[in-house]
């Protein structure tokens, strides 16, 4: 496994979060069961962007 960058985590948490704000989910549970079934098993995409995109979902949703 490579080692993950900061510029792999800020790529990854964009394209997640992109990809989640933009779809119909309406809150962060859904989008979190989302994020973990379609990307936590995708090796290519850097677990620190996950973690990442989480964080700021959690935020994005929060109060929604």
């Amino acid at each position: 496994m490579k080692k993950e960058t900061y510029e792999d985590q800020m790529r990854d948490s964009n394209m997640i979060f992109t990809a989640i704000t933009t779809s119909a989910i309406k809150n962060y549970e859904e989008a979190e069961r989302v994020v973990c079934i379609g990307y936590i098993m995708d090796m290519s995409v850097s677990r620190s962007g996950i973690s990442h995109a989480l964080k700021r979902l959690e935020k994005f949703y929060e109060g929604k």
